[in-house]
């Protein structure tokens, strides 16, 4: 995350993308990058950490340890042919959001370019994981389901321009470049279009296949696995009543039965989804091909994986203190391990 106030140009978030370039090249212009304070007593492993002026950066910092690790934030923003990148013995590209960071991601690769270091998340592979083209990646492994997913000019998304293109309700609406749910709704009819749109911004926008994923009790559960380095972690697992599930606001942390579940989860991966499913994660993994990512998923009656997103922008939390979470540690503990591992394998000391 940037310093205070850095991020983001007004005129982006006012939607003129083409003017938000040009302020954002201006205000990095003088100084893009941002030495974060080491706490070590030997020579550090000097990380060069790429983030975005725009937002949609990975949660980056547990993993940045900073008895081992001197982090430097750059900005791509900033980056002029000629310019000297700070000391660095390996790259980080934190940008994650292919939807929102396009031009970040573009900027990244030059500066990829002018390091003599290794990398962790080529740019390249990290643009090819907009939520519109999750399909062309993952659509044609065996036990994977992915929604349909179309990036739709605002003007085309009317009841008579989504029947033409083959489009039934209910569907989701979604404003691209956002997380955590927000700008994200679900649209049971035809009648109720004019009014989502109304609470969704921008001129584009996604209409997302909606896949009715509710058990018999109404729940609705959603996984989060890592994939860093080649290996499957598993996150968390949120279990919900609501079409729209997230960990912050499932309902997991509040009954003992869905603590339960997602203990096991977390302590036996393979043995709870099953080899079909295990199987398409790996391969998801592999088409994916990001050193740092995951996947949001569920699991259809089938035995499917569901994918929701396959991205860099999974993050990871510590478990809330206490016992009733205690289960979640060894799972968050393996996590922040594999990622120092990879930080340091990649490195060139």
């Amino acid at each position: 995350m940037l310093p205070a106030g850095l991020n983001r140009a007004p005129t982006e978030r006012s939607g003129d993308a083409v003017r938000a370039d040009r302020q954002l090249e201006r205000a990095f212009e003088k100084r893009s990058s941002w030495t974060l304070p080491y706490a070590g007593t030997a020579p550090p492993l000097r990380v060069l950490l790429l983030v975005s002026a725009r937002g949609g950066d990975i949660v980056t910092h547990p993993f940045l340890d900073d008895r081992i690790m001197q982090t430097t934030m750059f900005v791509p923003e900033g980056f002029r042919n000629g310019t000297i990148l700070p000391e660095h013995h390996v790259v980080f590209n934190g940008i994650g959001d292919a939807d929102r960071c396009r031009t970040s991601l573009e900027r990244a690769r030059a500066v990829l370019a002018q390091s003599p270091a290794k990398a962790i998340n080529d740019p390249q592979r990290v643009l090819a994981t907009g939520r519109d083209k999750t399909a062309a990646l993952t659509g044609g492994i065996a036990g994977v389901t992915v929604p349909r997913t179309e990036r739709l000019a605002r003007g085309d998304v009317s009841v008579e321009g989504l029947a033409q293109r083959g489009w039934r309700f209910p569907l989701l609406l979604r404003a691209p470049g956002y997380q955590a749910g927000r700008y994200f709704e679900r649209v049971d009819e035809p009648a109720g279009l004019e009014a989502a749109l109304a609470r969704v911004p921008g001129e584009e926008l996604f209409a997302i296949e909606f896949i009715d994923l509710r058990d018999a009790r109404g729940d609705v559960r959603k996984y989060r696995v890592l994939f860093i380095d080649g290996e499957l972690y598993p996150v968390h697992l949120a279990i919900s009543n609501h079409w729209k599930v997230h960990y912050f606001s499932s309902n997991t942390a509040e009954r003992a039965e869905h603590r339960e579940e997602e203990a096991r989860f977390l302590a036996d991966l393979p043995g709870v989804l099953g080899v079909r499913a295990m199987a398409a994660l790996e391969a998801i993994q592999r088409a994916v091909a990001l050193d740092y990512g995951g996947i949001d998923f569920g699991i259809d009656a089938a035995g499917n994986v569901v994918v929701f997103e396959a991205n860099a922008t999974m993050a990871v939390y510590p478990p809330a203190v206490g016992k009733l979470s205690a289960y979640r540690r060894p799972a968050y503990d393996a996590v922040i391990a594999a990622v120092r591992r990879l930080i340091t394998d990649r490195a060139s000391i």
